[in-house]
């Protein structure tokens, strides 16, 4: 089996939104490379890269399961999940079959996708709407502009209805929405607002409150048939297990940067034993969307796929000189999964070095 023999770390910028990842390879003595992806500030990544080659220098490269016992716990840990997806990256390569082969898939033949909009006003949402419908999704995150206080009652749910409203009506048949609350709501406002959109059937109310309080969160998916998601701030899968415990959640939310495709799979046959779905946050760059395929495909329970679909044309057009149009293309709402070995894909060199961001 391959060893590991370097791991080097390169960071772009997209041109307009300024958002920053870092692309992770680790090399083998066979040749053959892995790649993941770290988000976060550049620097952050350069500086722990000498503790990751401490770490990680003369291990198995197919070995994944130990490589996160290394990790776990230590200052490596920020950039787990970006190896994690490197050595599978090496194992498929040496399996010559996708990732998704190597994890027991595929479960499915193309994955939902969902584009995240732009915009703090109807104006700008519609804008956003009316840009991403053409590039195929069919399925939508609402970001939702924080109120202005606590506890604003009916004046503010009914708002957000009408909002919605507008974007049903501009979009046509056939499209779905999710609301992103980012956190944003008191419970009371949260159950408030669950209830309200009923009639409209959202995929699910996203992260509506702080997922502190067990009880809190339970009451609003118990009060309500609108699906409730939480999790993208969820550190372990104890605490995803405590949610479920609590029948807090209907969908949970594992962030991709933050878990890793393993510890994702893991969190997924939780849920699935609740009968909970699973739609991995994602806000990175390309080569993390192609990881994410490969987990959609890997997993039963798997609903959608949100991918940062960038406002400006300038970083779309980043993200695929990146590592080829393919990998973010949306065919009907849907992505198709990677068939090359391993992630399927690889970095342009070129490209890196136009957008480099150190």
């Amino acid at each position: 089996m391959p060893v590991i023999k370097d791991l080097t770390a390169q960071a772009v910028r997209e041109p307009v939104s300024r958002r920053e990842y870092s692309f992770l390879t680790v090399h083998t003595d066979a040749g053959v490379t892995g790649l993941g992806e770290v988000s976060g500030a550049p620097a952050a990544v350069a500086a722990i890269l000498p503790e990751l080659k401490r770490l990680l220098a003369g291990q198995d490269a197919t070995a994944v399961e130990n490589c996160r016992r290394v990790l776990t716990g230590g200052p490596g840990e920020v950039a787990l999940a970006a190896v994690n997806s490197a050595m599978l990256d090496i194992t498929g390569k040496m399996a010559k079959v996708p990732v998704y082969q190597v994890l027991g898939g595929p479960t499915r033949f193309k994955d939902r996708a969902a584009a995240s909009l732009h915009g703090r006003t109807p104006q700008e949402l519609l804008g956003s709407l009316k840009q991403a419908q053409p590039a195929g999704f069919r399925s939508f995150l609402v970001p939702l502009s924080p109120p202005a206080a606590r506890n604003q009652g009916q004046a503010f749910v009914r708002g957000v209805r009408r909002l919605l409203e507008q974007l049903r009506t501009a979009g046509g048949d056939g499209i779905d929405f999710v609301l992103d609350c980012q956190g944003a709501l008191t419970p009371g406002d949260s159950q408030m607002l669950a209830k309200e959109l009923e009639s409209l059937h959202l995929l699910w109310l996203d992260e509506p409150c702080p997922a502190l309080n067990l009880q809190a969160a339970a009451k609003i998916a118990g009060e309500s048939v609108t699906p409730v998601g939480f999790g993208r701030h969820v550190t372990r899968n104890s605490e995803f297990q405590d949610l479920l415990r609590q029948e807090a959640l209907d969908v949970i939310r594992p962030d991709l940067a933050r878990h890793g495709i393993s510890q994702i799979r893991r969190a997924a046959a939780l849920a699935e034993t609740y009968y909970v779905a699973v739609a991995p946050f994602h806000r990175g760059g390309p080569v993390a969307t192609a990881a994410c395929l490969h987990l959609a495909a890997a997993i039963p329970n798997f609903v959608v796929q949100e991918i940062p679909w960038p406002a400006a044309a300038e970083d779309r057009r980043m993200r695929a000189e990146l590592v080829g149009a393919g990998v973010e293309s949306v065919t009907e709402g849907f992505f198709q999964l990677p068939t090359g070995p391993g992630l399927g894909i690889s970095l342009n060199p070129d490209a890196v070095q136009k957008y480099r961001a150190l």
